[in-house]
């Protein structure tokens, strides 16, 4: 059983079963609140990580779901996580005790209902007999706080209607038993108190019936300067009169017990709010969830917030319709949209609820004296640019025990009490999906359909067509407002036209019966940048020049040296409270945000001129800074981490190298492209730096930049293959030699020999080797990065020509270079050909042994390219232990590899082709009718099975 109904733990036959860390709990918690349904990815993160410095990156999510699907089978509690796109989902069939309590708990309000008072008592017993405390009590996150909340209304139900059923059935002991610790812990809620003056009025003890009464006035006029409500007040009387009604069980209820008396006439109904007539997409669970919240818990004052256009206004009038039949008084709902003044916000809501006028009177005296004994929602729609009226708005509903308050804002209030619910965009289909039926079950992708066929019927969602249109939601950040404003323009174009021309299409004005500021989605950013102070607009501005989020150390730079700038971290707060600005759930370990690409283009627009140049400029200087300084890692200690932050930053990289090309800053470019060539050769993101270096060399820029710009070009492209731009190595060492730049020139020599190698001239390339080591020792790196690839390539020729012998010595002197250095790379290149000498000397063992750390390295690395050749050395070694399963299966796993880098790589790298290819032959001969089964399963491995496939031995 997973328990959440006190601290979360899982149990097996009496036992609690270990899940791991208080990450891997809190996962399970983030996908226990939506058991049975699909949580997605992005969600998760959110739920989880969301808090700036939790320390996780969504890249270990899957090794959290993995330990946490491990543990749970092992528990055999036939409980299951399901990988269903875009996301997760939490199979547990019953073994959770929250959606057990529920049952149970709807089982005992339908007992109730139909009259059979035994089977609702055994059943409400049974479900409060399964708390253990307050629900999630040890996952101290948001999710958790909300659920905890709803769930914690359902207990008070539970517990209320469990005394009714005690009352009715004469169990007056057991009552008596069960309220006072009901009531002292919740003093002020007056259905606990009316049931214990009517249990010890029918005990015979009116005396102390009067006297809980008297209690209880005197509490909530201290504290809410307020008397009981009309049903209590009823009740004392009828004590006082000893009312011969009160002796006989009053008949069961038809529904659960409301908090108010039963009204024959329909509940009030008042809404100013315009809500268009097509119906709500995607939104379902959050209506269910918060009519719960608001309905069956102690929480009165939630607040939606979300950025402009995210739905909240549809959403909390859905949220009031569900409602009406929960509310003996009704549900009121009030736009303060046309409000200019927090002065008129309790008018507002007096008006809407019946009051006839304020004029004159203190607004909260005469909204409360309206409300207090009222059970009634209240629905404040678009409350962000009125917050001074926050305050007052607690008080309303501190001084009305039985008001509910519901507020959408674009930030939160600041009051006690207050509960934020924060409603996210929709959810959007994975990256790489492109199955029809899976993208159009994704929100994001049905809201669009659902819209665009409303103005073109035929619309059928195909392959083209379903790729399109995650492509748009994809880009328009699962915004609802901004995907119905695109869906509107179906009739004039197809899905792929409006991808195209997506900037144009959200330029066109929406429905005309939207507000103003919702008939386009400029309108709805530009009324939340309006309600900004100077100083936060000239920061959200100045975020426009970066690209996939922002650490807080670079909004600095980009702010400049000013000592009269803003605080950054303050600013930045203030626009995450106005969704403008998103924690950036994808890099929770540093403190990152990130912009949805909407507002991106709408702060955009917004810096121009001057002010542009000098962001771009501080952008450029920062990255600029930052590659220089995280490049040495790529060859020593801490080159996971290097590669870890390039890949977080490579955005803003690219984004500072376009501006210092654009701008005619081209030494400045050349110096970024030559700080982070080495992770687009490991990355394989050889077009992007071809693009960027094939700039460089286009400009007037120094000799040393343009020595390394050939360098870099003759380095991607020989990665890809192409011979012939990779004599650009040839044009970095002549210009090396030219200048004098022994470094520079070093790097073309050594670049000459690898197409050399390459093309076959072994003896051509041994020469340029030995050039390169001497260059090396020249210019004081004898030992470092390119004097030991250089020893590893003068090996591989030795190699070559038959003399692996010969290449012993080289290499050992390559890796005890590289190991000093503390150097993964270099070490892993070393290695390779290290595998090559020992497979050739037939050493089976130390081949198995050095694959073995280079497969842990390339993995340590991210480097898939380098993996997939480990993996088919390896499957040489397994061929002559007669692995031909194992064989095939890594032979699969390597091509898939490759696919996802794009290239081989490492064209140096020089494995005898003929002892693959006969492994190949020998494993497609010994498993006949199967081997493409073994291959294809290769291709399905994840990257953590491919590592245990790696390691799991011959003999598996």
């Amino acid at each position: 059983m997973i328990e959440v109904l006190g601290p979360l733990q899982v149990s097996s036959d009496g036992e609690v079963v270990d899940v791991g860390s208080p990450r891997h709990r809190e996962v399970l918690a983030a996908l226990v609140v939506d058991c049975g349904r699909v949580v997605s990815s992005d969600s998760l993160l959110e739920r989880v990580w969301g808090d700036v410095g939790r320390g996780a990156s969504p890249s270990n999510l899957h090794a959290v779901i993995s330990r946490l699907r491990g543990r749970l089978a092992a528990a055999g509690l036939g409980v299951g996580i399901s990988t269903v796109s875009p996301g997760y989902r939490l199979d547990a069939d019953g073994a959770v005790d929250a959606v057990r309590f529920q049952e149970l708990l709807d089982g005992g309000r339908e007992a109730h209902a139909s009259g059979d008072l035994g089977k609702a008592q055994l059943l409400l017993e049974e479900s409060l007999g399964l708390w253990r405390g307050p629900a999630y009590a040890d996952i101290r996150l948001p999710f958790a706080e909300v659920e905890s909340a709803r769930l914690e209304g359902q207990r008070l139900a539970a517990c209320e209607l469990l005394v009714d059923v005690d009352l009715a059935l004469g169990r007056l002991d057991a009552a008596l038993d069960r309220l006072p610790a009901l009531v002292a812990e919740h003093p002020l809620r007056e259905a606990f108190r009316r049931q214990q003056m009517l249990a010890l009025y029918r005990s015979g003890r009116q005396a102390e019936a009067l006297a809980v009464y008297a209690d209880l006035r005197e509490l909530l006029a201290d504290e809410l300067g307020i008397d009981p409500g009309p049903q209590l007040q009823e009740l004392h009387h009828q004590v006082l009169t000893q009312d011969s009604g009160l002796d006989a069980p009053p008949a069961p209820p038809v529904t659960p017990p409301a908090a108010g008396p039963a009204r024959a006439a329909e509940p009030l109904w008042h809404s100013d709010v315009v809500v268009p007539a097509d119906g709500l997409v995607g939104r379902q669970h959050d209506v269910e969830h918060l009519s719960e919240l608001l309905a069956g818990s102690g929480q009165r004052l939630v607040t939606v917030t979300g950025i402009g256009g995210v739905g909240k206004t549809r959403l909390a009038h859905a949220v009031a319709e569900a409602s009406r039949g929960a509310f003996a008084d009704g549900v009121v709902v009030v736009s303060l949209a046309p409000v200019t003044d927090p002065d008129l916000v309790l008018p507002a809501i007096g008006r809407a609820a019946g009051l006839a006028a304020v004029e004159g009177l203190d607004p909260l005296e005469a909204v409360v004296a309206q409300l207090r004994s009222r059970h009634l929602l209240v629905v404040v729609d678009n409350l962000e640019h009125l917050l001074d009226a926050a305050p007052a708005l607690a008080r309303l509903v501190a001084s009305c025990p039985r008001l509910s308050l519901l507020v959408t804002s674009r930030t939160t209030l600041r009051v006690r009490g207050e509960l934020q619910y924060q409603l996210p965009p929709l959810e959007l289909p994975a990256e790489d999906e492109t199955d029809p039926d899976v993208l159009g079950a994704s929100a994001a992708v049905a809201l669009f359909v659902d819209r665009a066929r409303g103005v073109q019927p035929g619309l059928v969602l195909d392959g083209t067509t379903a790729t399109a249109v995650a492509g748009i939601c994809r880009r328009l950040a699962g915004i609802p407002l901004a995907i119905e404003l695109a869906a509107a323009r179906s009739h004039l174009m197809p899905p792929a036209l409006i991808l195209e021309h997506l900037d144009r299409v959200m330029a066109q004005a929406g429905a005309r019966d939207l507000p103003v500021r919702q008939r386009t989605m400029r309108a709805a950013l530009d009324w939340s940048h309006q309600l900004l102070g100077p100083e936060q607009q000239a920061v959200l501005r100045r975020l426009a020049v970066f690209s996939g989020g922002f650490t807080l150390d670079a909004v600095e730079a980009v702010l400049g040296e000013d000592p009269n700038r803003p605080d950054a971290l303050a600013v930045l707060e203030e626009l995450v409270a106005h969704s403008l600005v998103l924690r950036d759930a994808d890099h929770p370990d540093v403190l990152r945000f990130r912009l949805l690409e909407p507002v991106a283009q709408f702060v955009g627009d917004l810096l121009v001129g001057e002010e542009r140049r000098a962001a771009q400029d501080a952008h450029l200087r920062h990255f600029l800074a930052l590659a220089e300084a995280t490049e040495p890692s790529f060859r020593g200690p801490g080159t996971a981490e290097a590669l870890a932050l390039t890949q977080r930053e490579h955005a803003n990289l690219v984004a500072a190298a376009e501006w210092a090309l654009t701008s005619g800053q081209g030494d400045l470019a050349g110096r970024l492209t030559w700080a982070i060539w080495l992770f687009w050769w490991l990355r394989g993101h050889f077009l992007e730096g071809r693009r960027l270096t094939q700039g460089v060399v286009e400009q007037d820029v120094s000799g040393p930049v343009a020595v390394r710009a050939h360098a870099v070009l003759g380095a991607l492209t020989f990665a890809q293959g192409d011979m012939r731009l990779a004599r650009n190595f040839c044009r970095a060492a002549e210009l090396g030699r030219e200048i004098g730049d022994l470094e520079g020139e070093a790097h073309g020599v050594a670049g000459e020999g690898l197409i050399a190698l390459a093309e076959g001239s072994v003896d051509e390339a041994e020469v340029r080797f030995v050039e390169a080591v001497r260059l090396t020792e020249a210019c004081g790196l004898g030992g470092e990065w390119l004097w030991t690839l250089a020893h590893v390539w003068r090996a591989t020729v030795r190699l070559l020509v038959g003399f692996p012998d010969q290449a012993e010595p080289l290499l050992t002197a390559a890796l005890a270079a590289a190991r000093r250095r503390n150097d993964p790379l270099a070490t892993y290149v070393a290695l390779f050909t290290s595998v090559q000498v020992a497979t050739a000397s037939g050493d089976v063992v130390r081949a198995r042994a050095q694959i073995d750390e280079g497969v842990s390295l390339s993995v340590e690395t991210g480097d898939m390219a380098n993996l997939a050749y480990f993996l088919e050395a390896l499957a040489v070694v397994e061929s002559q232990q007669g692995a031909h399963a194992r064989v095939a299966a890594l032979h699969g796993a390597a091509e898939r590899l490759r696919e996802t880098v794009g290239a081989d790589v490492y064209g140096y790298y020089q494995p005898d082709e003929r002892l693959l290819a006969d492994a190949l032959a020998a494993a497609r001969d010994g498993l006949a009718a199967s081997y493409d089964d073994e291959v294809a399963r290769g291709r399905a491995l994840g990257l953590a099975e491919v590592v245990a496939l790696a390691r799991s031995g011959a003999a598996s």
